[in-house]
């Protein structure tokens, strides 16, 4: 892996590293199989227009270019967003979509991938895309081995929401405030439809409409990103058996949850439970449904062989731009 800045030379984080940089003349795009612009600061005396400049001159030569948080104003100034769908941290959205007009913007998105431009929310949503690139070229048992190491959640899907439902439901006001808060704690309740709206004191009709102003969401939709939370919790820091914790979550019964899941993220609960469980829990968390465990390799490829090794498929040679350093903070997902 190679950093490179528009001078080259020391160049000093905001969270005080320094790292040694090569001059963007000094170097050929054709050397590197995925570029990756980092975030940071967006003005003129960022390096904005060279760095854009060299970016629109290096996409053709580069197999996959990048961007993570604000590194997406970066790609947009070079033309590569053009036409395309992209994210970016969920605080300067807004901006990128009023800058570029011809840019589709998911606020809520982790990442996105459109045709081989990748672009990513803030730091913790670079992991998620740089973990699904690992997938895509080397396959989805690396990509596995990588994540375990790492203690990370492999993988949460690019569209999965960039902020917890318990963070909007903070951040929401009006009357269903107090509501979503009774919600979050009460997850195993009768949360259906008649009942809350019951509980608002709102007409079934009125419920509707201030419960989707305020969250942006369907009650029924909503509901079930809470249990699925709160199952995921659960799982990740309870040695309760999958129907307890099924239960406690108030999906009923353990295939009602296992369908849940394998809708919103892709993956069952007791895989999800099995990437967070220290090694020897494992057994046991596969003895709740009766199957035999499956543990992850105990062996796994230095870090050096994933992020630099050239290897026969290609290069995993990655290249961060670096003006100022990356949003302080990262992304709250």
């Amino acid at each position: 892996m190679e950093y490179l800045s528009t001078a080259g030379g020391s160049v000093a984080t905001r969270q005080g590293l320094t790292l040694d940089t090569r001059a963007l003349d000094d170097v050929y795009p054709a050397e590197y199989d995925t570029i990756i612009v980092t975030g940071g600061d967006i003005d003129p005396g960022s390096g904005l227009v060279d760095i854009a400049t060299w970016l629109a001159l290096a996409r053709p030569q580069v197999r996959r270019i990048a961007s993570v948080c604000t590194g997406a104003f970066f790609l947009a100034h070079a033309g590569l967003l053009e036409g395309k769908r992209a994210t970016t941290h969920w605080m300067d959205c807004g901006q990128l979509a009023r800058q570029f007009r011809s840019v589709s913007v998911d606020g809520d998105a982790i990442f996105i991938e459109d045709d081989g431009v990748w672009t990513s929310a803030g730091a913790t949503a670079g992991i998620d895309m740089a973990l699904a690139m690992v997938e895509q070229d080397h396959g989805h048992d690396l990509a596995m081995t990588v994540a375990r190491m790492q203690v990370v959640f492999l993988k949460r899907h690019g569209g999965q929401s960039q902020y917890s439902l318990h963070l909007q439901s903070q951040q929401a006001d009006g009357p269903l405030a107090p509501l979503l808060q009774w919600i979050l704690a009460h997850p195993d309740a009768d949360l259906s439809i008649e009942a809350l709206a019951d509980r608002a004191h709102m007409s079934l009709r009125n419920f509707y409409r201030c419960f989707e102003a305020t969250t942006g969401q369907k009650p029924a939709a909503w509901v079930e990103g809470v249990r699925i939370e709160n199952a995921k919790r659960l799982l990740g820091q309870t040695s309760f058996q999958a129907e307890q914790i099924a239960l406690k979550s108030g999906f009923g019964g353990y295939e009602r949850m296992r369908r849940a899941f394998i809708r919103r993220l892709g993956i069952s609960p007791l895989a999800y439970r099995r990437r967070f469980a220290p090694r020897d829990r494992e057994p046991d968390v596969e003895a709740d449904l009766g199957r035999p465990a499956n543990r992850a390799p105990s062996s796994f490829p230095t870090a050096t062989a994933l992020a630099v090794k050239r290897t026969s498929r290609h290069s995993a040679r990655a290249y961060p731009f670096l003006s100022e350093g990356p949003r302080e903070g990262g992304d709250p997902s």
